[in-house]
């Protein structure tokens, strides 16, 4: 496979950015085993917006990359998940997520974090803390989807040094997350030269909204979450279900900025812009209609396309695309009812 190709690969949508580029082109060209991670708190049942970034690590693997999920399970612990009980977590971790992960075809290496960490990881936190200040990493408790406070327990500044201690204590090459982690990974590169480390390849992948988002709210407060069911498309419903959803979904007539109908179809579904696809409408309205991203945004804007029409297949691609997490709901219903609850607890 070609450079330009593997290249094409990484760059491909989900893909955002990548900080630090020119390193990632220059290890492509050496030829060199490129390493990966994405880390993922156990929070609860698996969406959509989780599902987005997860496409990225096909792409990655296709490339060449060696590919690692890392399953953050202190990280939970400091973030409260499941009430703070380590043991499920890492219950919920290893018969919950890892197994739908794997039926939705995610082929990687799978790292419990806490097995990775000892005297050198705790002493690498350290030397990271020595490394910033407070204001600094106090800027980046966003990653935990919490807000800033006095009343935050200390443990929630130790989690960022954790996370960009995990990227060098892994010795990866490109670090990979959503573009909410995002200032975590800068951290990491501003630290990097000083605790004598290189500073990583940062891969940061779009941000789905929450079904009902409508632009009047920041995209990182308003990504697609699992505490808000109606917002939300989990890998466990039911056809009727991601029917229905996908029908109320926010899809403005002739609008794409925050459709995120559109925002569904462009980054998950037609993720090239060269890739044709093909909406089905009723012949008084024009019948089919085949078109690449770039055609369906100027007739979409023409009001050529209607928002019912696009709705139509982006809910049935994501049936498709859903079908092994919903067979794999079906023999393991009592597990994903477990999860549901202990989330809520």
């Amino acid at each position: 496979m070609s450079i330009e190709t593997r290249l094409n690969l990484i760059r491909r949508r989900p893909t955002e950015e990548i900080v630090n580029e020119e390193s990632l082109i220059q290890r492509l060209s050496t030829g060199g085993r490129i390493k990966h991670y994405i880390g993922f708190e156990v929070s609860g049942l698996i969406h959509l917006g989780t599902v987005s970034t997860l496409l990225k690590i096909q792409d990655l693997r296709r490339a060449g990359v060696d590919v690692n999920i890392f399953i953050a399970d202190y990280h939970s612990w400091i973030n409260r998940k499941f009430g703070g009980d380590l043991e499920l977590i890492r219950k919920i971790a290893n018969e919950y997520f890892k197994p739908f992960l794997e039926a939705l075809g995610i082929e990687a290496n799978y790292i419990m974090a806490s097995e990775l960490y000892d005297n050198e990881y705790w002493k690498m936190v350290i030397q990271i803390g020595n490394s910033s200040t407070v204001s600094r990493v106090r800027r980046t408790l966003t990653i935990m989807g919490r807000e800033d406070a006095d009343s935050n327990p200390v443990s929630f500044f130790i989690y960022p040094l954790m996370q960009a201690a995990d990227i060098f204590r892994l010795d990866v090459d490109i670090a990979h997350a959503g573009m909410d982690q995002r200032k975590v990974h800068m951290l990491a590169i501003d630290v990097a030269k000083k605790i004598g480390k290189p500073e990583p390849i940062c891969l940061h992948t779009h941000l789905i909204p929450a079904l009902d988002y409508d632009g009047r709210m920041d995209i990182v407060d308003a990504k697609m979450s699992k505490s808000k069911e109606g917002g939300a498309i989990f890998i466990h419903d039911s056809e009727e279900q991601i029917k229905e959803k996908i029908s109320k979904a926010y899809a403005p007539q002739r609008t794409l900025e925050n459709n995120v109908v559109y925002e569904i179809l462009k980054w998950m579904l037609v993720r090239d812009d060269t890739e044709e696809f093909t909406i089905h409408r009723d012949m008084k309205f024009g019948g089919d209609i085949t078109i690449t991203i770039p055609e369906f945004e100027r007739l979409y804007t023409e009001g050529k396309i209607h928002p019912a029409d696009v709705k139509r297949y982006v809910y049935e691609r994501l049936v498709e695309m859903l079908r092994p997490a919903r067979e794999l709901t079906e023999r393991k219903r009592e597990l994903v009812e477990f999860v549901k609850a202990a989330r809520t607890r």
